[in-house]
């Protein structure tokens, strides 16, 4: 009897232990590139809808568990994906694009305008567009 009791405790150690490792925690760092810090870089977990942006001085702070992902965006540098394991601070340097886009430009109208009113080629944003996660846009549509 005696001998159950201690593999019945020594399991139930050991699904105590696992589900503390499960548990999400809390990870920091700084992200920059060649030039500096990069305040605005998007910072999300891979397959979820949680997120944040690094602050003025390129410093995020998001929780997550060891084996989630983090992706980091920002636009004109390519996309860095890091998984988070046992470290609490992740930081890092994004690298430029090559594949840069000459322009953006974005403009706006105040109010309802036709088409064919306006002087310029109006074109119409897609909802396949709508998680993007480039810019705050898309996702207040």
């Amino acid at each position: 009897m005696k001998a159950k009791l201690k593999g019945i405790l020594t399991l139930l150690l050991a699904l105590v232990v696992q589900i503390s490792f499960a548990q999400e925690k809390t990870i920091s760092g700084t992200v920059s590139d060649a030039s500096g810090v990069l305040p605005g870089v998007s910072v999300s977990i891979k397959g979820s809808t949680q997120g944040t942006e690094t602050d003025f001085d390129g410093k995020y702070s998001i929780r997550a568990s060891q084996v989630n992902v983090l992706v980091f965006r920002y636009l004109g540098y390519k996309v860095v994906e890091k998984t988070v394991g046992s470290s609490n601070t992740i930081s890092l340097t994004m690298k430029e694009d090559s594949n840069l886009l000459d322009e953006i430009i974005v403009t706006g109208v105040a109010g309802p305008t036709s088409k064919k009113k306006l002087a310029i080629l109006a074109a119409t944003v897609g909802s396949e567009l709508s998680s993007c996660n480039l810019c705050c846009w898309c996702n207040s549509r």
